[in-house]
């Protein structure tokens, strides 16, 4: 703005008198007029303090109340309940009808039913007696309860040893009704 060794710039900027920018000429004459506007020299009025904010009455404190509402009880944690009891002869689960394996799951490795396998023995060795093919019959309908309650393999081993054990006394009895014909 002003170089700084003249320091009286920034005074006549601001209507200063008595100070000119040539220092040989410092003060003006008295009959010169000046090209500064003069001011009053009267000191300036002190500022004024911004009016305070209005003071209100500060709201009294309530006094603390008792909790109008009564406290929640305790409840007790969780009871536990017991597990599912599994029952014999349950289906494997729901939307898959039984003798099926829903996919994912390995089969049921049950093997061969044992009373189907003796079904179908007891009824071929019945050929000499009709002891054995009574007890094929017989170890065959049980064979088949077993096989469609467990899943198990062997039902035409089962259904086999009712068949012979079945044939096997048909002929017995066939055998019998023709020697008792013949003689008479």
């Amino acid at each position: 703005m002003t170089n700084p060794g003249n320091s009286d710039e920034w005074w006549k900027q601001y209507g200063g008198s008595g100070v000119s920018s040539d220092p040989a000429n410092a003060q003006p004459s008295a009959g010169e007029p000046s090209s500064y506007p003069s001011y009053p020299s009267s000191p300036a009025p002190a500022p004024m303090p911004p009016p305070a904010s209005p003071t209100y009455g500060v709201p009294p404190t309530p006094a603390p109340q008792a909790n109008p509402y009564p406290a929640m009880p305790a409840y007790p944690a969780n009871p536990s309940y017991p597990a599912n009891p599994s029952y014999p002869g349950t289906p494997p689960g729901p939307g898959y009808p039984m003798g099926y394996q829903p996919y994912g799951y390995p089969a049921a490795q049950g093997g061969t039913n044992g009373l189907a396998i003796a079904s179908l023995i007891a009824s071929l060795v019945g050929i000499g007696c009709g002891i054995g093919a009574i007890a094929g019959i017989i170890m065959g309908v049980i064979a088949l309860g077993q096989i469609r309650e467990n899943g198990q393999q062997g039902r035409g081993m089962a259904l086999g040893g009712i068949w012979v054990g079945v044939a096997w006394i048909v002929l017995w009895v066939l055998y019998v009704v023709l020697i008792f014909a013949a003689s008479a």
